[in-house]
C-alpha cells in the first residue's frame, strides 16, 4: 500500500529533527480507534464499547498518562487509577477518547469515504517521516512504525479514518452562520471599558474602643474552634549530608580539566540585558505613552506618570534571553543600548521596554569556572557516599538497631524534637532550626507513632533523612486564659474593619452628594488612585479584585461603590468614564469574532455529541479501568 499511495506523491518537504519524530507520531496515533488499527480487539483489554467501537485499554493508558504528566510532576510521585478518579483525570480521559469514538461511528454510518490522493498527501507531508535533507524516508517510516507496533496498512487505514472524521467535523463548522448583531452586542459587552478613580481605608488605621473582658469571653466562646493548640510530635531523625562527606574527598586537577574539555562549548556567560519597562493592559494607553517619549525623554518619569507602579516594578534588572516572555525576547534583544522598544503585545499585556545597558555573550575561561567545577564535583561524590550507605542503614533497621545506634556506627548526624510543629516551631513558637526542610517535617506528619519511616531525599535532593516518631501530642482546645490575647487581637480587629465600613459608607454619601472624589479624598486625607481603562475580563495585576471589578461594569457613571476585601480593607470606587470600543482595533476585532465563531462551533459540536450519545450505545468496564496502574 505504501508503494501505491508513494508512487503518485508530489514531494513538497520540510526539515525536522529525528529527537521528535517519534514523540509527533505516537502522539497522532492517539487520534485513532484502536479496533481499525488491531483489527478484531480483546473484550478483556476493553476500557468502554461505542457503538461498534472498542477503546482499547492501551489507548486509554496512553491518552491518561499524557493528560497526567503535569500531575505527576507536582507530586513527585505516580498517579494511580484511583487518585486518578479523585483529580476527574480518568473521566476526562475516557470522554475524550468516547467522543472521538463517537464521531468515527457517524461518519462510518455517513459513508464518508477518503481518497487515496488526500491520504498520501496528508502522509507524505507528516514531517514525523522525514529524513534531513526534508525527504520523505521509507525508512524511517517502517522504523518508526514498528517500534510503535503497528504496521504500514494499520497506520494508512488509522490516518484514513483520522481524515473522515476531520471532513465531517469541518461540515458542521463551516455549516455555522453567526448573525452580525449577536456578535456586535458580544464584543460590544466584551470590549467595554471602564476607567475609574479609587480610595482605600485600611482597617489599621481604625480609631477603637479597648474590649472588655466581658466581649472577650463572649468572642471566645462563640469561635471556639479558632482556637486549638497545633499538634506537636516528639521526633528523631538521622541525615546523611552530601556536603558533609565532600569535606573529606579530594578532586583532582585532571578530573575538573576532564569535566571542563567536555563541557568546553556549552561554558559561555549568555548576554544580558539591563531592562527598565512599562507594563499596561490597553493598546491605547500604550500608544500614548509612546507619543510622550517624543517630548520627554526620561522613561522612568514617564512610567510613573501613567502607570501605579512603584520604581521598583519598573527596573526588571539584568536579562537573559530565557528570563524574558516569548512574544518580546528577540525585539528587546535586538535594540540597542538606551533604544526604547515599540509597544510589544504578550499574554500579560502591552510591554514598552527600554535597553539600559548590555553586557555581550562571554566564554568562560578554566579559571572562571575551575572552582564551580571542583565544587559540583565534590558534592555529586558527596553523594555517591550517601546513597552508599542507604543498604547499610536499611540492614540495620532490619536487625533492630535504633537510629541513635546507627548515628554512631555510622558517624552520621541525629537531630531531636521533643516537641515540634508542622511548622518546624517548639512548644514556645520559637523556630526549631534543625528541622526546618519541609519534606522532613512532611514526612514526619504523615508517620504514626513509632513507625519507621523511609529513606527520604531533602536539601536539594543533596542528602537523605529517615525519621521516627516517638510520641503525638494531639491537638486540643486551648483554655480562656491561653487564647486570650489572641481574641483579644480578634475582637480588636473586628472592631476596626466595621469602624473602616462605617466611615467608607460616610465617604460614599459625601462623594454621591459632591460628585467629586478628589477633594474628598483631600479632606480625608486619602491618596487617590485612578485605574486607566481596562475592560471586564482584565486579568492584570490591578488594586481592584475581579468581584469589584464585576460590580463596576454593572454601574453608570459617577456611580460609588464600596468594596469589603478580606476584612482588612475597604475599597470606595467612582465610575469615572465608560468607553465603547467595538471597532476601534480592527485587528482586535477579527480576533474576536474568530473566538466567537470557534466558541459557538465548540458548542454546537458539544450538542451534536449529546445527540450521537444518545444514538449510539456506549457501555463502559470499569472493572479494566481499575486493573490499570
Amino acid at each position: 500500500m505504501l508503494n501505491k499511495l508513494r508512487n503518485s506523491s508530489k514531494n513538497s518537504f520540510i526539515k525536522i529533527t529525528l529527537g521528535s519524530l517519534l514523540t509527533i507520531l505516537i502522539l497522532s496515533f492517539a487520534m485513532w480507534g484502536t479496533e481499525d488499527l488491531v483489527g478484531v480487539t480483546n473484550k478483556q483489554n476493553t476500557v468502554a464499547t461505542v457503538g461498534k467501537i472498542d477503546i482499547s485499554s492501551t489507548e486509554f493508558s496512553s491518552l491518561y498518562s499524557r493528560q497526567t504528566e503535569e500531575i505527576r510532576k507536582l507530586l513527585g510521585s505516580g498517579l494511580d487509577i484511583e487518585k486518578g478518579r479523585q483529580f476527574g483525570y480518568v473521566d476526562r480521559a475516557l470522554s475524550s477518547l468516547i467522543n472521538r469514538a463517537l464521531f468515527n461511528n457517524q461518519a462510518k454510518e455517513l459513508g464518508l469515504s477518503v481518497s487515496d490522493i488526500n491520504v498520501r498527501d496528508k502522509f507524505f507531508k507528516d514531517p514525523a517521516f522525514k529524513d534531513d535533507l526534508g525527504q520523505f524516508s521509507e525508512l524511517i517510516f517502517r522504523q518508526l512504525i514498528s517500534e510503535s507496533g503497528y504496521t504500514e496498512d494499520t497506520y494508512i487505514k488509522g490516518t484514513r479514518q483520522d481524515l473522515a472524521r476531520e471532513q465531517m467535523v469541518s461540515t458542521i463548522r463551516s455549516s455555522l452562520k453567526i448573525p452580525e448583531i449577536i456578535t456586535e452586542n458580544l464584543g460590544k459587552y466584551n470590549m467595554e471599558e471602564r476607567s475609574v478613580n479609587f480610595l482605600t481605608l485600611n482597617k489599621i488605621n481604625q480609631k477603637y474602643a479597648n474590649p472588655t473582658n466581658q466581649e472577650i469571653k463572649e468572642s471566645f466562646e462563640e469561635n471556639k474552634e479558632l482556637f486549638m493548640t497545633p499538634e506537636y510530635r516528639d521526633v528523631q531523625t538521622l541525615i546523611l549530608d552530601a556536603k558533609q562527606y565532600a569535606k573529606n574527598i579530594i578532586v583532582t586537577e585532571e578530573e575538573i580539566k576532564l569535566i571542563f574539555e567536555e563541557r568546553q562549548e556549552s561554558l559561555v556567560k549568555p548576554e544580558r540585558r539591563y531592562l527598565n519597562q512599562i507594563l499596561v493592559n490597553n493598546e491605547n494607553l500604550a500608544k500614548n505613552i509612546m507619543k510622550e517619549f517624543k517630548n520627554n525623554k526620561d522613561f522612568l518619569k514617564i512610567a510613573l506618570k501613567f502607570t501605579d507602579k512603584e520604581k521598583e516594578d519598573i527596573d526588571l534588572g539584568w536579562n537573559t534571553k530565557n528570563e524574558l516572555p516569548e512574544g518580546i525576547v528577540d525585539k528587546v534583544f535586538k535594540l540597542k543600548k538606551n533604544q526604547i522598544s515599540e509597544p510589544l503585545k504578550t499574554s500579560f499585556g502591552w510591554h514598552i521596554v527600554k535597553v539600559i545597558d548590555i553586557e555581550e555573550r562571554e566564554e568562560l575561561s578554566y579559571e572562571n569556572v575551575k572552582n564551580a567545577i571542583k565544587n559540583e564535583l565534590l558534592l555529586e561524590k558527596g553523594k555517591d557516599a550517601v546513597y552508599d550507605l542507604q543498604d547499610d542503614i536499611e540492614d540495620f533497621l532490619a536487625s533492630g538497631d535504633t537510629l541513635s545506634e546507627i548515628s554512631e556506627k555510622l558517624d552520621v548526624q541525629l537531630i531531636k524534637a521533643s516537641a515540634i510543629n508542622v511548622e518546624g516551631n517548639n512548644l514556645d513558637g520559637s523556630k526549631n532550626n534543625d528541622f526546618q526542610d519541609e519534606r522532613i517535617l512532611r514526612t514526619v506528619f504523615n508517620q504514626k507513632e513509632n513507625e519507621e519511616g523511609n529513606l527520604i531525599d531533602i536539601d536539594k535532593d543533596e542528602g537523605l533523612a529517615i525519621s521516627i516518631v516517638n510520641k503525638i501530642i494531639p491537638s486540643r482546645q486551648m483554655t480562656f486564659n491561653e487564647a486570650k490575647e489572641k481574641v483579644k487581637i480578634n475582637v480588636i480587629n473586628k472592631k476596626k474593619f466595621k469602624n473602616a465600613v462605617i466611615k467608607a459608607n460616610e465617604i460614599k454619601r459625601e462623594i454621591e452628594i459632591t460628585d467629586k472624589i478628589e477633594s474628598i479624598s483631600a479632606k480625608y486625607n486619602l491618596e487617590l488612585k485612578g485605574v486607566p481603562p481596562f475592560k471586564r475580563t482584565t486579568s492584570d495585576d490591578s488594586e481592584l479584585p475581579f468581584p469589584l471589578i464585576s460590580k463596576i461594569f454593572r454601574g453608570k457613571i459617577n456611580d460609588v461603590i464600596i468594596y469589603e476585601k478580606n476584612e482588612e480593607e475597604v475599597i470606595i470606587v467612582q465610575i469615572a468614564d465608560i468607553i465603547d470600543t467595538y471597532g476601534s482595533d480592527k485587528s482586535e476585532l477579527k480576533q474576536f469574532k474568530t473566538k466567537v465563531a470557534d466558541d459557538m462551533s465548540i458548542d454546537l459540536l458539544a450538542q451534536f455529541s449529546e445527540i450521537l450519545r444518545q444514538k449510539f450505545k456506549i457501555s463502559i468496564n470499569d472493572d479494566v479501568i481499575d486493573q490499570l496502574n
